[in-house]
């Protein structure tokens, strides 16, 4: 496969820093959880850089992580892996 093409999906090109949103219910071990699972995929995730925030009523929270996207596959991979797990909810 040409590497041009690798780096270039839909008019995206890879590697990027890509934001993404995971929302769950707020849980003692939800944000350590969530970054477990993301960093297996992404190891860069920066625990300085990562936004929480709670809902009105407090029952939800709200990850935004940024990491280096390498390809659409990475991603599509890192939102399966969030979405297989009880805790999450949503991810954006």
């Amino acid at each position: 496969m040409n590497t041009e093409n690798n780096k270039k999906t839909e008019g995206i090109e890879y590697p990027m820093l890509f934001p993404i949103k995971v929302i769950g219910a707020s849980t003692s071990s939800y944000e350590k959880n969530v970054l477990e699972i993301l960093r297996k995929y992404a190891p860069d995730v920066d625990d300085h850089k990562v936004v929480s925030s709670e809902s009105k009523t407090k029952k939800y929270t709200s990850l935004t992580c940024t990491f280096s996207a390498q390809s659409r596959e990475h991603l599509e991979e890192i939102y399966s892996a969030l979405k297989a797990s009880p805790l999450v909810s949503i991810v954006i």
